[in-house]
């Protein structure tokens, strides 16, 4: 493959609009997923795990972020695949968290 054809596929994809949008914590609390796979990623609010997950049949990447998922994911990360369900408390300020299922 030439140089030409390889930017060629490479603005193709970063033209592209069908790309689904990664789901938030949020969107996921109440909700039992597969967690496939994590990946660290740098953001300007630092490490922030997304996990490759599938929910509802559908594959999905999401952001799993908290002060009490970022250690859970640590621990979860040496054993995946798991289905978890992902939850948090009444309190506005209250941490999610993972429960394998």
């Amino acid at each position: 493959m030439t140089t030409n054809d390889l930017n060629t596929q490479l603005q193709e994809i970063a033209d592209s609009t069908d790309f689904p949008p990664t789901l938030s914590t949020a969107e996921l609390n109440g909700k039992t997923f597969t967690i496939n796979n994590t990946r660290l990623v740098t953001t300007k609010h630092g490490d922030r795990f997304i996990g490759e997950i599938e929910l509802d049949g559908e594959h999905h990447d999401a952001w799993l972020t908290g002060s009490k998922l970022t250690p859970q994911l640590e621990v979860i990360t040496l054993h995946l695949p798991q289905t978890v369900l992902l939850t948090k408390g009444e309190g506005d300020y209250d941490p999610y968290t993972l429960q394998v299922v």
